[in-house]
């Protein structure tokens, strides 16, 4: 895999930032760095729909589900 110099910086702000933002021009990448630098995170895609009816319909039903104690 190619190491991405944004890597480095994206672990940064995520250790100092509760939510980071990730934007960008669709296929340039965003998803691969993403779950490259954060293995051990859950990824959830609102392209299914599934997903996105429970985020719409019921967000704190949708947020429990990947929220650990």
């Amino acid at each position: 895999m190619i190491d991405r110099h944004l890597a480095r910086e994206l672990q940064q702000l995520a250790s100092e930032y509760r939510i980071v933002t990730l934007t960008g021009p669709r296929q340039a990448g965003k998803t691969t760095l993403t779950r490259q630098t954060f293995p051990d995170y859950t990824y959830v895609s609102l392209e299914d729909p599934d997903q996105r009816a429970l985020a719409n319909d019921d967000p704190r039903a949708f947020l429990a589900l990947f929220t650990f104690s």
